[in-house]
């Protein structure tokens, strides 16, 4: 009875995990949205402080710049049908730098709460980190334990 109830919840995990990963990123460019508008709110979303919080300091300069070159070329022609095919592919590169920048810091700024139990103890405690906190845990972890294997130094 064991085997079944535990074969019926791995197979239920897998599933879920399943799913998860099978989900698309969500492009942060709409097709069906005005690109001024758009331009606008990722100006003000990366102001915030909260949506692109894991964004570095190189990458937060390199989506200003490929926003300020979509901005002179929506100036220079606005209405976007009349656009030359060398502005459209200026545009569209762009956008894709944008995208991929901002796609994946939405990815490392999302908080992930886990129940934890501490050693020694009975009681759970919620402990909640962005993605890429926890990556950097998990590395200067990584790190240290190797340093220490390195030098014959304890870690406690």
């Amino acid at each position: 009875m064991k085997r079944v109830i535990l074969a019926a919840g791995t197979a239920a995990l897998l599933l879920a995990l399943g799913t998860a990963q099978a989900a698309p990123n969500e492009e942060v460019f709409a097709r069906n949205k005005p690109l001024a508008e758009q331009i606008q709110r990722i100006e003000v979303e990366m102001g915030d402080g909260k949506t692109y919080s894991e964004l570095r300091l190189e990458d937060r300069s390199r989506v200003r710049e490929a926003l300020s070159r979509m901005h002179g070329v929506l100036d220079q022609y606005p209405d976007q049908a009349t656009l030359p095919e060398p502005s459209k592919i200026a545009l569209f590169n762009d956008q894709q730098i944008v995208n991929t920048i901002l796609t994946k810091a939405r990815e490392d700024s999302r908080q992930v709460c886990v129940r934890e139990k501490t050693t020694g103890s009975h009681r759970a405690t919620t402990q909640c980190m962005t993605v890429a906190q926890r990556q950097r845990a998990k590395d200067d972890a990584q790190k240290n334990l190797t340093n220490a294997q390195r030098t014959g130094q304890s870690i406690f």
